[in-house]
């Protein structure tokens, strides 16, 4: 990472921020529900939310894990998001946020650290194994809607 850039855990401030980064990978976020819930997220125990900031203070980047005991793989955490800004990726602060999402997994006490990634996404298959992780399975996911709030979250 870059000097003066730096890893933080998100605020509701950031909220703003987290939506504009997440809209640029087809995620389109409003405002006042991400700061919702970065709000639940924030006060869960089981989740990290952190982001990641350049010398300005700026945020440039964004990860979210969930820690969870799965009954046929045991307690893990998974990265369920991570998005740095085009204009600052191959800087070192998707790594950064990473090794930091490591971190509080091992300091939880969990047995591996997880991720997920779309297809679509060709450069986190090569930015992924560049860290040690490795491909263990490839699946679909499917979803439901269950209530008109979530017809259109992915």
């Amino acid at each position: 990472m870059e000097p003066g850039n730096s890893i933080r855990r998100a605020t509701v401030e950031d909220a703003q921020a987290i939506a504009h980064l997440s809209t640029s990978l087809g995620y389109a976020s409003d405002v006042l529900v991400m700061a919702q819930r970065l709000s639940v997220i924030s006060a869960s125990d089981a989740d990290l939310i952190i982001v990641a900031t350049d010398a300005i203070g700026a945020t440039v980047g964004w990860l979210q894990a969930h820690a969870a005991t799965i009954i046929e793989s045991g307690f893990r955490v998974e990265i369920t998001g991570l998005i740095i800004a085009p204009e600052e990726r191959r800087r070192g602060m998707g790594r950064a946020l990473v090794a930091e999402a490591e971190q509080w997994a091992r300091s939880i006490g969990a047995e591996a650290v997880v991720v997920r990634s779309n297809v679509q996404r060709p450069e986190s298959h090569v930015f992924y194994p560049a860290l040690g992780f490795s491909v263990t399975k490839t699946q679909k996911v499917y979803r439901k809607p269950i209530n008109a709030a979530a017809q259109g979250s992915e």
